[in-house]
């Protein structure tokens, strides 16, 4: 056991590791399109646990059972708990001075799941999708891979002593429990990717991976294997993961393959190494190190600084990373300094230990929901407490009068996803003056399609598909003469080709069980509509398409709370705006030229100028209840316009 204590002594190389991991972490959150594939540094991490956690146990399998448990989890409180406990502290303050109160019960709520180590349930459970705005607002978001770790330490070593980890079974065993959780990840990933990103069984192969290679190693394993090829192996390796590997498809598994497999080749590179060199730059091995040391709190305090930039100034300016950058650092250095080294340095006894753990634990958790109740809002410090009212949010507060179905009246089919129901308060007013009948089909993020379907969690939108086929096919069963029908959908997330920062669109779908690209996917759809327009002209009635509303840069909330550079921050520039609109415009008037049949509708030239989006109205409502619905104001500003198109068209008279 000396022998194996000397093995698994300290390893610069292993913080190096770790630097690389952390690096790439903060350059992608940073800006996703320097490092695309950066967020492959936590499954360095996780790999990097594994390892070091195992030669913990090993280091101390001498002690009893009771001894071993308590001073492993002892060790790992003092590890992670106090930097933890200052990080959701004065993240939850921030929540509490810089996002809108109306917005701040969800942040809390995490805030509290992140002190015991359950983000990554919390966020799987509200199937939140960690590349997507939700997370990219969430200043504690971050924490899911904290709740991976800690709930992988709570159960590994119970399995290490169950097991026993000095027989000769416990490899084995320990092997084949990692090939089990790496199945269910590759299935998971496939079936439920939520589950799959977010939950610690689908992750353990990851952890247990070190594991295996030391508990390899120390029955001697790889020490016939060449150092040089591991290493240069394993940079290639890992820099291929941090540039290549794709968030969108086969992730975690097989995706993150190559990011374990980087990790364990350099892990066994620096095992028993007599040289203290793993780079042959100095300076560089340096740097690493110390970004190493300094990894687990950087990991933690640059997250929340990132995410109250895009609350307050944004973060898309040269000026702006470099705030992000100096405050992430020196925050990270700080608490390394003050909180982190001074408690593992100088640990008390283990009664007082467990005590204070026990009270820093409940009184942040106080804290927090002292803030997200008794003092909810009071410390605001934004302009604007609710930035957009409830009454603003279609969704939330509009009854539409006219959606029956009475016979006698004439009928107003509204076919697509919520970029069709927030035109539901003009059709409204305009059913009540032509005695129409609103009959909305409506299905979150559905393109009304029977042929054509986005991505869902990796996977063809099936149900849309299903849905759309069964409305489409209703409607003309029961389509009358004079009959309106109305598409409307997020068409410029869908099959646009810019989103609103410029940046290509990663828009992935699919016909039947064949991914497509884009350019296929727009014809295809210009081609089901007007065999289906000429279906509704030879029953008597009318299709309206409606072009989408060109979006946001951010969201209006934001924009309201803190009205920087006076709304301009949160607004594409006039040429993507422009490039936003020609995209969705001219794909339904394709339609239109191929056929006589269907009308298209834009509401842009008439909320906003020269189709450049604004957060409000010249007389101040708003346009927007988020970065791309329309609000309740706006949708009833169209009643006059759209009246006269209806008229214009002789649809109405």
């Amino acid at each position: 056991m000396s022998e194996a204590k000397r093995r698994i002594s300290y390893r610069p190389d292993i913080d190096a590791m770790r630097g690389i991991a952390v690096l790439a972490v903060f350059i992608y959150h940073l800006n996703e399109a320097w490092l695309p594939g950066g967020f492959a540094g936590v499954d360095i991490f996780f790999v990097i646990s594994g390892y070091v956690v195992t030669g913990s146990l090993i280091g101390h399998s001498t002690e009893t059972p009771w001894q071993q448990l308590s001073g492993f989890y002892l060790r790992r409180i003092r590890r992670i708990l106090p930097n933890l406990l200052a990080s959701v502290g004065v993240t939850s303050l921030g929540i509490a001075l810089l996002v809108p109160p109306t917005e701040t019960r969800g942040l809390f709520n995490s805030a509290v799941k992140a002190l015991y180590g359950w983000s990554n349930n919390h966020f799987a459970a509200k199937a939140t999708d960690y590349f997507g705005l939700d997370s990219n607002l969430n200043p504690l978001s971050h924490t899911w891979s904290l709740g991976v770790e800690e709930q992988f330490y709570l159960i590994f070593p119970l399995l290490l002593l169950l097991i026993g980890v000095s027989r000769k079974r416990a490899l084995p065993i320990l092997l084949g429990l990692s090939l089990a959780s790496l199945g269910l990840s590759l299935w998971w990933t496939q079936e439920a990717p939520i589950l799959a990103f977010f939950l610690m069984p689908s992750r353990f192969w990851e952890l247990s991976a070190g594991s295996v290679l030391l508990l390899a190693q120390l029955r001697g394993f790889g020490g016939h294997l060449n150092r040089l090829w591991l290493c240069l192996g394993g940079y290639g390796l890992m820099l291929l993961a941090v540039l290549k590997t794709s968030a969108q498809q086969w992730f975690p598994a097989p995706g993150a393959l190559v990011a374990v497999l980087a990790t364990l080749l350099l892990l066994q590179a620096g095992y028993g190494a007599t040289s203290q060199r793993f780079l042959p730059w100095r300076w560089l091995e340096r740097a690493l190190v110390a970004c190493g040391l300094l990894s687990y709190s950087l990991y933690l305090w640059h997250w929340p600084v990132l995410v109250f930039l895009r609350w307050t100034w944004g973060i898309d300016r040269a000026w702006l990373y470099l705030v992000a950058i100096g405050l992430s650092f020196g925050l990270a250095w700080l608490a390394y300094v003050l909180i982190e080294q001074p408690v593992r340095r100088k640990p008390l006894s283990a009664p007082w230990q467990w005590g204070l753990a026990l009270m820093a634990l409940i009184t942040t958790w106080n804290g927090i929901d002292t803030l997200g109740y008794k003092y909810k809002g009071k410390i605001f410090l934004g302009s604007s407490p609710e930035p957009v009212p409830e009454n603003e949010i279609i969704g939330k507060s509009f009854i539409c009068r006219n959606c029956r179905h009475p016979i006698n009246k004439r009928q107003l089919f509204l076919v697509g996803d919520s970029h069709a129901e927030h035109f539901l308060p003009m059709l409204d007013r305009i059913a009540s003056k032509y005695a129409f009948s609103i009959l909305s089909s409506l299905k979150p993020a559905c393109l009304p399609s029977a042929a054509l379907t986005i991505d869902l969690m990796r996977k063809p939108y099936r149900e849309c598909t299903k849905f759309s086929s069964e409305i489409l096919r209703n409607i003309a069963l029961n389509l009358r003469p004079g009959d309106i029908v109305i598409f409307s959908s997020w068409i410029n997330r869908q099959l646009g080709f810019v989103d609103a920062q410029g940046k290509a669109s990663h828009a992935l779908l699919w016909s039947g069980n064949r991914q497509i690209s884009l350019s296929s996917a727009r014809s295809l759809y210009v081609k089901e509509l007007v065999d289906y327009a000429k279906l509704i002209k030879s029953r008597g009635g009318h299709l309206i398409l409606i072009v989408d509303v060109v979006p946001l840069l951010r969201h209006p909330m934001i924009c309201k709370s803190w009205n920087f550079g006076g709304g301009q921050m949160c607004t594409p520039s006039k040429s993507i705006a422009k490039r936003i609109h020609l995209d969705a415009a001219s794909l339904l008037l394709e339609v239109t030229k191929s056929t006589g049949s269907a009308y298209v509708y834009d509401p842009n030239m008439h909320l906003f100028d020269n189709f450049h989006p604004s957060v409000e109205s010249k007389n101040g409502s708003l346009n927007f209840s988020d970065m791309n619905h329309l609000s309740t104001s706006a949708s009833l500003r169209l009643v006059p316009h759209f009246l006269q198109f209806l008229l214009d068209k002789k649809i109405v008279n």
